[in-house]
């Protein structure tokens, strides 16, 4: 399956169900969330656009990669880092299309599946269950995400908003978040005053970006990056206080995106 597009009212989302879940697009009438400039890294190495996380966070540890054939993953020669699957085979590997309409989507992804002749589970060097579900709805997108793995593991979304000057607001524990995009940030958030429940806006000239998620519980965070020079800033939720040493091999996040402002 090519794409996978979801229209409700004005919204319109396309996904990429063979090439890792990732939401290519994400428009509200005319306003596009998603920066379309990453396009290149997304068909380069599988990041950019509106790339997911999970059952692992960034890089493991050297010692857990496993062994294969990187020469049958041609993507592979443009990663220079010992890690071939940052933030998870999840990202990368062809999901399963369990249910399809104008409004929904319901995918599977297991250690079972294999990519390229190889399991899932070996290239992750776990097992593992992914679910996604996505709804969009004249109000914006529900998107519920969960895993279940043989070992800690996380997941998350790590959308890339276009973003090439404006703000983003945030209540967490650590104080109140007001961040002008536009200096490097790399930081990590707990939600505050509800720890089950967090919430990050993005406002431009144009538009408004919300994201509000909610976990089962207080093993979650959210991040946001924006790389110096970027023309996008990342609102990450993910199902672990600390992404990089997960205690859980159960967790879910629903999450809801809505975009205001703007020609509609």
């Amino acid at each position: 399956m090519a794409e996978a597009e979801l229209k409700a009212g004005d919204y319109r989302v396309i996904f990429l169900p063979d090439k890792g879940m990732n939401f290519i697009s994400l428009k509200r009438g005319e306003i596009e969330a998603i920066d379309q400039s990453t396009k290149d890294l997304f068909e380069t190495r599988y990041a950019g656009l509106g790339a997911l996380i999970g059952p692992h966070f960034h890089h493991r540890a050297e010692a857990l990669i496993p062994n294969f054939a990187r020469e049958n993953f041609p993507f592979l020669a443009h990663v220079t880092s010992k890690e071939p699957f940052s933030h998870g085979i999840g990202r990368y590997a062809p999901w399963t299309v369990e249910k399809l309409s104008d409004t929904q989507l319901k995918a599977l992804l297991k250690g079972d599946d294999e990519w390229k002749g190889v399991s899932l589970r070996q290239l992750e060097g776990q097992d593992f269950t992914m679910r996604y579900e996505a709804e969009l709805t004249p109000k914006g997108l529900n998107i519920d995400l969960s895993v279940m793995s043989e070992t800690d593991s996380v997941i998350g979304l790590h959308t890339y908003y276009a973003a090439q000057k404006g703000r983003v607001r945030a209540k967490a524990q650590e104080g109140d978040v007001d961040y002008e995009v536009g200096e490097p940030i790399d930081a990590s958030f707990h939600p505050s005053p509800n720890p089950l429940r967090g919430e990050m806006t993005l406002e431009t000239s144009s538009h408004t970006v919300k994201v509000e998620y909610s976990s089962d519980n207080e093993e979650n965070s959210f991040q946001i990056w924006h790389p110096e020079g970027a023309s996008f800033v990342c609102m990450e939720p993910l199902s672990a206080s600390n992404p990089r040493k997960p205690k859980l091999s159960v967790s879910r996040l629903k999450v809801f995106i809505s975009i205001e402002g703007g020609t509609r």
